[in-house]
């Protein structure tokens, strides 16, 4: 036997033993059983795994035994969008609150446009989709993206028994919205699931993450790659979301950020201290960055693509060059950003409001990751419909 701890620190049972018995120092009894009460995470027995959370997410215990399961489904098996990073994170969410509630095991099948464990690995439990999950058992795929679940809502936020609309053994589902305020609406939600009541959006974004995802060998090599790079010892960061980009037809239009205002900014900063770095969805914003910057503009390798649109280049470059900007963005020093769910989600991960930028129209503030959600900063509500 053995206890696993919250930052995959491993302690024998036999040691631990050895240790109490001892009677060297009661210090360290003192320190190990503080160490125990505080980073618990996992604990396992031969029937089933519980994730024993002691911080915010999520307390609920999976029997490997009951074989259902509730399924994000991003996949080209079926059909329906899935949405950018963002739409997909608020889709995951979503989903794994909808297995807490019904008491079925999360699992993740994500290929589209590529195998996400290619890049990102479990954490706390393994949510790969394995199809043998589908062997004499019944499922069902319904497309909950957009306006497409209005009737799912009324079981959401209602008395009514949500193990009575999924039918199916193994039900897939698609979405790409957040539905934490429908979830909030349901009378005995405190019970239920207290942390979605209790967490700001910010706060549960980054539990989610960091509970479900870690960079696999994959992105950690790319990472390192890309840190070779660096040449001083602090990064600013901008994320730049234009809209109706060529590469990428079908692209949404809307307000073009004032590009001369985050110039302003970095050409303030101390160029002997800070890299630069811009993510963006247009050639030219980056062109101009490399222009402005040279000596300390830093990029990310591969062409500028839409996880959702990859239009005519290799979706597995642009895929992983995602990634590579989203996880340069949560390291940033300072971070400006402008309307989009990638560079909000960024900033939650990000978990510090330290050096972050909002740009307003013709205003570029201070702001803050709590205050984001919901038209608070940018009109219209960014993971919800």
């Amino acid at each position: 036997m053995s206890l696993s701890f919250r930052r995959n620190i491993i302690i024998p049972a036999g040691i631990l033993y050895a240790m109490f018995s001892t009677g060297r120092s009661l210090v360290f009894l003192v320190l190990a059983v503080c160490i125990i009460v505080s980073t618990l995470r996992l604990r396992y027995t031969s029937s089933n795994y519980e994730i024993a959370v002691k911080g915010p997410l999520p307390p609920a215990t999976y029997d490997d035994q009951r074989k259902k399961y509730i399924v994000y489904d991003c996949s080209k098996a079926n059909s329906g969008v899935c949405g950018g990073w963002s739409k997909r994170m608020s889709g995951i969410l979503s989903t794994l609150v909808i297995s807490l509630l019904t008491k079925r095991r999360f699992l993740i099948n994500h290929d589209k446009p590529c195998a996400l464990e290619n890049y990102l690995v479990p954490v706390n439990f393994d949510w790969r989709y394995n199809k043998s999950i589908q062997i004499n058992t019944a499922s069902s795929y319904q497309d909950l993206t957009a306006h497409n679940s209005k009737t799912l809502r009324k079981y959401l936020t209602g008395d009514l028994d949500i193990n009575t609309y999924f039918h199916q053994d193994v039900s897939f589902l698609r979405m790409d919205w957040d539905f934490t305020e429908d979830f909030r609406k349901r009378p005995n939600i405190n019970s239920e699931i207290a942390w979605i009541q209790n967490l700001s959006y910010a706060d549960m974004y980054k539990q989610l993450y960091y509970l479900l995802f870690k960079p696999s060998p994959l992105l950690e090599n790319a990472l390192k790659d890309q840190n070779m790079h660096r040449s001083r010892p602090k990064l600013a960061c901008a994320h730049v979301r234009v809209g109706d980009n060529p590469n990428m037809p079908g692209d949404d239009r809307r307000t073009r950020p004032r590009k001369d205002i985050i110039w302003h900014h970095f050409d303030k900063l101390n160029k002997d201290e800070y890299d630069i770095f811009i993510a963006t969805d247009s050639n030219s914003v980056k062109k101009r960055a490399k222009i402005r910057y040279p000596a300390n503009i830093i990029d990310t390798p591969g062409r500028i693509t839409h996880i959702e649109q990859q239009y005519k280049f290799d979706p597995c470059e642009g895929f992983l060059k995602q990634l590579l900007d989203f996880y340069l963005l949560i390291s940033c020093d300072t971070l400006i950003l402008t309307r989009s769910g990638f560079g909000m989600l960024a900033a939650y991960l990000r978990g510090t409001d330290s050096e972050l930028y909002c740009l307003q129209e013709g205003d570029l503030m201070p702001c803050s990751r709590y205050t984001l959600h919901h038209g608070q900063i940018y009109p219209g509500q960014m993971h919800a419909p």
